[in-house]
């Protein structure tokens, strides 16, 4: 049993490569898809994502292919396991999926330019951020304001490609207005008074000049193909945020 529970450690190290990209499909839309489908609809993802060239389409492909030849071997060897591993084959399990993880790292690192790599890990980590989550939102207040900042900073950098002095400006902008609506959170806190009317037409104001405000600042830091895409990203959000409300009416 414990040569099969090692076999299964294989199998998640070396699928985890082709789940660090989030591809949001249910468990319906993937039994519809061959291996070899996932695979490729998994790098054209990653071509566009990472604007990959000719060559390291093909080793990202071969790399792709490998993982789920490993996968599939392993889900034909397992399909009737009934029994469930121990602990000290569960810290096995942990360790096991560390290594392959680093050594997918390694591979991928060997394939990207700096860029690329740059970009593919931020990826990695927001798709274990929204893992994280779930469909909970509750759970983003677990999450320090700095934390959250970060967060927003690498999702920003890769949806804008932003380069190091860009990502430090856009880190120092976010942070300063963190540090605002703390120190706003904490006046309310304090004060524990409800807002009347006028109060709140004043604070919609100031926030609408705060917006405007932090839009010239991002503006300035963005190139203009740059601050394009950044404009349809914060349409989209409020869209998004107003069908949200409509919903909970």
């Amino acid at each position: 049993m414990k040569k099969l529970f090692i076999a299964a450690l294989l199998f998640v190290g070396m699928v985890s490569f082709a789940q660090d990209i989030n591809q949001k499909a249910t468990g319906d839309q993937r039994e519809k898809l061959t291996p070899e489908q996932r695979s490729e609809k998994h790098l054209q993802k990653l071509t566009s994502e990472l604007s990959l060239d000719k060559n390291q389409q093909e080793k990202v492909k071969q790399l792709l292919a490998e993982r789920n030849a490993k996968a599939e071997k392993f889900k034909d060897a397992n399909k009737d396991r009934k029994t469930k591993p121990t602990a000290a084959e569960r810290d096995a399990f942990k360790k096991q999926m560390e290594t392959e993880r680093a050594a997918n790292d390694a591979k991928m690192k060997a394939i990207l330019n700096a860029d690329q790599y740059t970009k593919w890990t931020a990826l990695k980590n927001e798709h274990k951020d929204h893992n994280k989550k779930g469909d909970h939102r509750g759970k983003r207040d677990m999450k320090s304001p700095q934390e959250r900042d970060q967060a927003h900073l690498q999702k920003l950098t890769t949806d804008l490609n932003l380069n190091a002095d860009q990502q430090k400006q856009v880190s120092e902008l976010l942070s300063e207005r963190t540090t605002k609506i703390s120190m706003l959170e904490k006046s309310r806190k304090d004060t524990g008074v409800v807002p009347s009317d006028a109060e709140k037409k004043a604070m919609r104001k100031q926030m609408e000049v705060d917006h405007k405000a932090f839009d010239t600042k991002m503006k300035s830091i963005l190139n203009a193909d740059q601050y394009t895409k950044w404009t349809a990203i914060q349409k989209e959000r409020k869209d998004k945020m107003k069908e949200h409300r409509k919903g909970k009416k």
